[in-house]
């Protein structure tokens, strides 16, 4: 998180929050199916059928690659047409049998209201991060991932006052895996892409509660792919944010 650097991260959401509010942002009810129950542990232990205890803390990604969207051009005979389209047929395989696995443990899961819940919980991240409330991040983060934005916080200078001001195409997942990572314990990691329109405005506090001064604001366009993680054979685990990948350069923002 912290190297998406200022204008492709989060910050504050008004004034008031960059002032030192640390109350956790307001989540709607479709969102919060996605983080509740909202206490995510560091690690936690599993039983297998032998009665060895399994001690699972971060997983690892289950793919870092997203094709390019199927064309037409790929059934044009080149030197490498054969094995595109061979790496498009098993990345869809995969895809179709991981959308089966979560539709099977997770009844009624379904793609595009997922996607749109996983926007705003992208969203209560950024806020999260801007009002340094770190309590708040461990609830909807993987321990990684909450201790990259930490380490951010620590580094970070001035305060900002963020703003999503559009949702420019709906969220939409572009990836979806499931691993068995031991016994009958499984992962399922999905992959959403997020495309806005935000605004960060540079807030610098007065001292000894000094008049507040606003930078100069600045919207950007970002465009980003983050990964969500649960175990989808356990029932009372949370959905909740991995991490990023890098957005492919076929899809970099114009």
């Amino acid at each position: 998180m912290a190297t998406v650097g200022l204008f492709r991260g989060p910050a504050v959401r008004s004034v008031a929050v960059a002032l030192g509010s640390r109350s956790a942002p307001a989540i709607n009810r479709s969102a919060q199916r996605l983080a509740m129950p909202a206490v995510l542990q560091a690690a936690r232990s599993y039983v297998r059928t032998d009665n060895e205890r399994l001690f699972i803390q971060e997983f690892g990604l289950l793919c870092k690659h997203i094709p390019e969207p199927w064309t037409v051009s790929a059934l044009v005979p080149t030197a490498d047409s054969f094995a595109r389209i061979k790496s498009f047929a098993k990345e869809r395989l995969l895809d179709v049998f991981s959308l089966l696995t979560l539709k099977y443990h997770l009844g009624g899961w379904k793609k595009a209201p997922f996607a749109a819940d996983a926007e705003e919980l992208y969203n209560y991240m950024n806020e999260a991060y801007a009002q340094g409330n770190g309590k708040y991040l461990e609830t909807i983060c993987t321990p990684n991932m909450v201790a990259s934005l930490r380490n951010s916080l620590k580094s970070r200078k001035l305060d900002f006052d963020w703003r999503k001001e559009s949702t420019l195409t709906p969220a939409r997942i572009v990836q979806i895996r499931c691993g068995r990572i031991a016994g009958n314990y499984t992962v399922g990691q999905v992959v959403v892409r997020i495309d806005q329109e935000q605004t960060v405005t540079p807030i610098v506090k007065g001292a000894r509660g000094g008049p507040v001064r606003r930078g100069v604001p600045k919207t950007t366009h970002v465009r980003e792919y983050v990964v969500f993680q649960r175990a989808v054979t356990d029932s009372e685990e949370p959905w909740c944010i991995y991490g990023k990948i890098p957005v492919p350069s076929w899809d970099q923002p114009k």
